[in-house]
């Protein structure tokens, strides 16, 4: 197996053991992910399976590296492999009200190996955390650059209920140039004097470019929060953008 695959398998298990360091904040968690694509050619559905893990660690200062991970399980029309993804953040805050860094991160889609960088910066208004991020990559096996811009909106009903919406907009550069927009909504509600919680996501994909492409996936789950509440995991840096919520070109 891919050494990269292990790679992605430690940063799960030390977002998994991380509890013994009372200061960290993180989660694990496990969903369901439905996708139906469609393109001039026909269409496709399918399932899978995603775990995932994600830990915050502060360092001296304001600095904190956040490490996540998934492994996404697939056996239907749509795909039949296991893809491992992982990503490391460095970030730090300006006062207490931003927070700002770069990351890298790389994913084993299809067969293939998908590395990139980027920047990324949130905000913090009371209930509210706005988040961006630019990012650069490379896909070896297709000789592919890849480029997208994202953003999204986190509303925290209270801090164990939080709402979002985000957008992106990813570009890839090969043989045949395509673009690919999203959208996406979801939420999550963290169960009272528990660390259990709920969540969902609603995904809507198209690109006029890749055989006029179109996808909804429908994803949820159940995640296990250490370290505070999930207003306290995402102000934490512990939400940071993952390997697979990058592009938007894979089907999960």
């Amino acid at each position: 197996m891919n050494t990269k695959l292990f790679a992605t398998a430690a940063l799960i298990a030390a977002a998994i053991s991380a509890p013994a360091f009372a200061q960290n904040v993180g989660s694990v968690g496990a969903a369901v992910n439905y996708t139906d694509l469609n393109t001039r050619f026909g269409g496709n559905d399918g399932t899978s399976v995603v775990i995932d893990g994600s830990v915050a660690i502060p360092l001296q200062g304001a600095w904190t590296v956040t490490a996540n991970g998934d492994v996404s399980i697939s056996d239907n029309d749509l795909s039949d492999e296991t893809v491992a993804s992982g990503a490391v953040h460095l970030t730090t805050k300006l006062g207490d009200t931003v927070r700002v860094g770069g990351f890298t991160a790389l994913s084993r889609p299809s067969n293939d190996t998908l590395w990139a960088v980027g920047a990324e910066a949130q905000k913090y208004l009371n209930n509210v955390t706005l988040t961006g991020l630019v990012a650069y990559g490379q896909s070896n096996d297709l000789d592919a650059d890849l480029y997208t811009v994202r953003g999204e909106a986190r509303y925290f009903v209270s801090d164990n209920f939080r709402l979002n919406a985000g957008a992106g907009w990813s570009r890839i550069d090969t043989n045949v140039n395509a673009d690919l927009w999203d959208v996406n909504a979801g939420g999550e509600y963290k169960f009272a004097n528990t660390g259990w919680s709920t969540f969902a996501k609603y995904t809507h994909a198209e690109s006029k470019d890749l055989a006029k492409l179109n996808s909804d996936a429908v994803k949820f789950g159940f995640r296990y929060t250490f370290g505070g509440s999930l207003k306290d995991r995402d102000r934490a840096g512990a939400d940071l953008a993952t390997a697979g919520d990058l592009f938007g070109f894979g089907v999960r």
